[in-house]
């Protein structure tokens, strides 16, 4: 009931009754394959989908031109193919005109690969912040065998995250969710069995930046988190987090890295964050853990309540996150109150330099990793052994 609610929403959003969209939505409207099925291994027939065929104004034009994008060029079942046709149309269909796809693709890609692989095995691993579904299907093929959870908090998004992932043939492995993470955190461990079962032994934060302290806290204070866990939080320099990086950085919980990346299909710079939970922290979050009932009343979302170890953020950086607020309300905005892309490398390089002020900076840069440095190098006896 949700997906067809999903469905006839985007539906009203592009009701131009030609070929080309009532075939696309022929296919928007597929429910992701049974769990352990896989789409087809074929390419859809060529021309019957043309993404050119959504006008540019039409509500979330980007994203299903996007998706009938990939069922043009991908092969269905083939979700590398899928991702290739993602990372494509971001550089050489909406780059040239001045647009950006929010994915964290090419060298965002590499970091959440190389870090989500070094993942302890028998945990599930959650994203937050869905979006088209490209980030999940990357850590479904860098983790095989793990089940992703992913949460977007916009249905059209859902909508097409899911069939995305369908055609990718990974319905059996990435689960979506329609939903705040505020309301969906708490409810996530009952969904899979209990917070016993529902072990996570990564997460990837890619929503707003002033939610990652909150939502962490959140998984924390459930006692979900395996030890040597791994933390993956996109856009933490661009628009932003200064007060989560500040309690990783500060606190003793967490082993991190700072990965300076070029922001894909963009010509500024951004951050990752990668963390790694330390086995005690891990044990202490268990022995206080709560039930989703209580995790209002315990203070958490007001800030009363905290697990991690730093000290209060200095007001500034309290100011700087308003600031990261702020920029990302204009670059949601269409039309020509958003944020150029000079603009943004501009905002990223004074971003910089202020977080530097109270210690926050770069620890490794993307290019290392894509020339086979490793996040953590292992001893040298481990290799041996």
């Amino acid at each position: 009931g949700q997906h067809d609610c999903c469905s006839m929403m985007l539906h009203r959003a592009c009701p131009v009754p030609c070929r080309s969209h009532r075939l696309l939505w022929r296919h928007v409207a597929l429910r992701p394959e049974p769990r352990g099925c896989l789409a087809p291994r074929r390419r859809l027939a060529s021309g019957t989908i043309k993404s050119s065929s959504i006008a540019p104004g039409t509500p979330y034009a980007k994203e299903l031109r996007l998706l009938a994008h990939v069922f043009e060029t991908a092969e269905a079942g083939n979700p590398e193919s899928v991702c290739t046709a993602i990372e494509h149309f971001g550089e050489n269909v909406l780059n040239p005109a001045g647009q950006w796809l929010k994915v964290a693709g090419r060298h965002k890609a590499t970091v959440l690969a190389s870090a989500i692989r070094d993942a302890p095995r028998g945990g599930s691993v959650l994203e937050i912040g869905a979006y088209c579904g490209f980030s999940a299907i990357r850590m479904a093929l860098a983790l095989p065998g793990a089940r992703i959870v992913t949460l977007e908090v916009d249905p059209a998004h859902v909508v097409i995250a899911r069939n995305m992932i369908a055609f990718a043939g990974l319905s059996h492995m990435i689960d979506v969710w329609t939903g705040h993470s505020k309301d969906l955190l708490p409810r996530l461990p009952a969904r899979y069995g209990g917070p016993k079962q529902f072990k996570l032994c990564g997460v990837f934060m890619d929503q707003k930046g002033s939610r990652y302290d909150e939502d962490l806290s959140v998984i924390e204070h459930l006692g979900l988190l395996l030890p040597n866990a791994v933390i993956i939080a996109d856009n933490v320099l661009k628009p932003g987090s200064p007060l989560f990086l500040w309690r990783l950085i500060h606190g003793h919980e967490y082993h991190n890295h700072v990965v300076r990346v070029r922001e894909f299909a963009m010509p500024a710079e951004d951050w990752m964050s990668v963390s790694v939970l330390r086995p005690e922290a891990a044990e202490r979050f268990v022995s206080v853990s709560v039930d989703e009932k209580d995790i209002d009343s315990i203070g958490i979302r007001s800030g009363r309540k905290r697990l991690h170890t730093a000290p209060e953020a200095p007001e500034e950086l309290v100011q700087l996150q308003w600031e990261s607020d702020r920029i990302r309300a204009q670059a949601t905005r269409t039309g020509s109150g958003s944020v150029t892309f000079g603009e943004w490398s501009s905002y990223a390089d004074k971003m910089k330099d202020r977080m530097a002020q109270y210690g926050i900076v770069e620890t490794i840069d993307a290019e290392d990793l894509e020339k086979g440095a490793e996040l953590w190098p292992k001893p040298a006896d481990a290799h041996a052994l």
